[in-house]
C-alpha cells in the first residue's frame, strides 16, 4: 500500500472517492464486506414481534441479548 501527502484537508477528502470503480475496487468493497461479516457475528431474528408492552418487548431484548 502507497503512502499519500496531502497539503489540505480538501484534498484528502478528496482522494477518499472513487468516480470510476474498476473491477479492482468491487473486488475490494466485497472483501471489506465478508470481513465485516466476519468479525460481526450478531443474529438478529428474522421477522416481526408484537408485544403487549414496551417493557415485555425490552425484557425479551435483555434476554436474548439483540
Amino acid at each position: 500500500m502507497s503512502l499519500e501527502k496531502f497539503r489540505t484537508f480538501e484534498a484528502a477528502r478528496r482522494a477518499l472517492w472513487c468516480f470510476e470503480p474498476d473491477a479492482e475496487y468491487y473486488r475490494k468493497v466485497s472483501d471489506h464486506w465478508a470481513l465485516a461479516r466476519k468479525l460481526y457475528k450478531k443474529n438478529c431474528p428474522r421477522g416481526v414481534f408484537k408485544y403487549r408492552s414496551i417493557s415485555e418487548a425490552d425484557r425479551n431484548r435483555m434476554q436474548k441479548n439483540y
